[in-house]
């Protein structure tokens, strides 16, 4: 028997998990996460049309797996591990004879350090990784948050006052406050639109409600930023309340949106087949000197 079988499905209850991998917190689909929903929100009736058959609108990127990277070297800090207990490069003797990281060399030194719990990645993200992580140790409230973590990754799941059940995954948290790791090819000038595309003012909100669920004062939740780029700078960011609570209402009307589409088997809008007038933004129409 799983955490599938046990979790109650009806009566309001939080529960939590702390021995879930990321694995299988990601393989538990019938507990709505934060980004399934605002994929939907984004894509509307197709994309959860889409979601709901299994389909992935995002693959991934070599962004994400060297977020995915930092997550796990910020967890490592936390638990006072060093970098070399959870990765390994491989050395010249295990590349192939082009220097490449493939061959039988290889896959035996990949599947050697995975046995002692480390995981392989290339010279160049263990160079990348040491730059981004010199930015965090520049950063004094980023290492506040660090010094003050209880604990990291944990998984929480609700089920809200309108009856949805929920989840998620924080990737920190002190006595007080929960926070999350981002990493971002922005400029800080730039990272509000990131914020606004990715769906981070969503989380803010997300975080908060399954927080408070478990005895947390509602509290602004900080954001450890660092960049992928040059200059790798780290900041640790507050995104502002009044677009946090506007993500608050979004994600409530998804929600509805979501369960109801589920009920009825109707995830397209009724006008979806209909002819439409092509919406051209007004720079695209000629001017009168034009016509003239």
């Amino acid at each position: 028997m799983t955490i599938l079988d046990t979790l109650p499905g009806s009566t309001p209850f939080t529960y939590t998990a702390d021995e879930l991998t990321n694995e299988e917190y990601h393989r538990m689909l019938e507990w709505l996460s934060r980004s399934f929903c605002h994929q939907v929100f984004r894509y509307g009736g197709s994309g959860q049309m889409l979601m709901d058959k299994g389909v992935s609108l995002f693959s991934g990127s070599t962004a994400t797996t060297l977020g995915s990277d930092f997550d796990e070297l910020w967890t490592a800090r936390c638990e006072g591990k060093a970098f070399d207990d959870v990765f390994a490069i491989a050395g010249p003797e295990h590349l192939s004879a082009a220097g490449q990281r493939r061959g039988k060399a290889f896959d035996e030194f990949k599947a050697a350090v995975a046995a002692e719990g480390k995981r392989e990645i290339s010279a160049d993200t263990r160079d990348k990784l040491t730059l981004m992580w010199h930015a965090v140790e520049q950063n004094s409230s980023a290492m506040r948050l660090l010094g003050d973590t209880v604990q990291c990754q944990r998984s929480v799941f609700w089920i809200d006052r309108n009856g949805h059940k929920r989840r998620d995954r924080w990737d920190g948290e002190t006595k007080s406050t929960v926070y999350d790791v981002k990493t971002t090819s922005s400029s800080w000038s730039d990272l509000a639109k990131s914020f606004d595309r990715f769906g981070y003012f969503w989380q803010a909100r997300w975080y908060m409600d399954s927080a408070v669920n478990l005895g947390f004062s509602r509290h602004r939740m900080p954001f450890v930023c660092v960049q992928t780029v040059p200059p790798y700078e780290c900041q640790v960011f507050l995104p502002p309340q009044e677009l946090v609570d506007a993500a608050g209402a979004q994600i409530d009307t998804t929600l509805t949106q979501i369960a109801l589409r589920r009920e009825s088997g109707e995830y397209l809008p009724a006008d979806y087949g209909d002819v439409k007038e092509l919406e051209v933004p007004r720079w695209m129409w000629p001017t009168k000197e034009e016509d003239a």
